[in-house]
């Protein structure tokens, strides 16, 4: 179950990291697309305990907000209305991550780091995990 448990935490710490970069990567949009196709390696950086907490607190806030709007935006009924949807999430998941004192390229800068460097990935994985079994904890009334 453990196993199971933490090969679930793995691919959705993976997916959830790639999708929170894109979110942080669309400020970036308007500029040159060239470098932007180019494989982007990840800049050694050092991720203080803070960083990773205030990361993992945007994380979790941005999965929540996705998971409440997967259903808005898949029983929208037309395309505009579905777009518009996805508009809104994109703007609560930014406004979540910079509610937890991170600015967009640090989430990116810290998200990119996690993909490529295992240390930094079992460190977020591990504060994820203990947040996620306190809010079961939380819900369960234990």
């Amino acid at each position: 179950m453990k196993l199971v448990k933490t090969s679930l935490l793995s691919a959705i710490l993976a997916t959830g990291l790639v999708s929170g970069a894109a979110i942080a990567q669309e400020k970036s949009t308007n500029k040159s697309q060239a470098p932007a196709m180019k494989q982007q390696q990840a800049p050694q950086i050092e991720v203080s305990e803070k960083q990773v907490d205030d990361f993992v607190d945007a994380y979790v806030a941005v999965q929540t907000i996705g998971q409440q709007y997967k259903a808005k935006i898949q029983g929208a009924g037309d395309k505009a209305k579905a777009q518009e949807l996805q508009q809104q999430a994109r703007g609560e998941m930014k406004s979540a991550i910079t509610d937890t004192g991170l600015d967009l390229d640090e989430y990116k800068q810290i998200a990119m780091a996690a993909n490529q460097d295992e240390s930094l990935r079992n460190r977020i994985s591990t504060a994820i995990n203990e947040v996620v079994q306190a809010k079961r904890a939380e819900q369960t009334g234990s």
